[in-house]
């Protein structure tokens, strides 16, 4: 299973090289008018500890890495908004993202 570690020292806007891992990420809030306070992970039968140790206003992004390329290709995983509450949301990781972008409704990943 893919070990759930957040990268160390992550901020919002840090730069993470490409080659520092097979699975680093993005990920971009383009909801207006909400910040995202969370983000985990289902494996094993529960939601991991959160990802995030600061916050993603509109407009801003962060550096993620799972620190690891073993494991189930398709992870659900869960956002969660200032005022609003969450959402789950499922993707391939094993396709090569390299952006997750949160909008209003859904998200999209390149």
């Amino acid at each position: 299973m893919k070990t759930l570690v957040l990268a160390l020292g992550l901020a919002v806007c840090a730069a993470i090289p490409a080659s520092a891992s097979d699975y680093a990420f993005r990920l971009h809030n383009r909801a207006e008018g909400y910040t995202i306070n969370g983000f985990y992970t289902y494996q094993n039968g529960q939601w991991s500890d959160n990802w995030l140790n600061s916050r993603i206003r509109p407009g801003e992004a962060a550096d993620m890495d799972w620190f690891s390329n073993e494991g189930d290709c398709v992870v659900p995983f869960r956002v969660s908004w200032d005022n609003y509450g969450a959402d789950d949301f499922k993707i391939d990781w094993c396709k090569g993202v390299d952006n997750i972008y949160m909008k209003d409704k859904g998200f999209s990943w390149d």
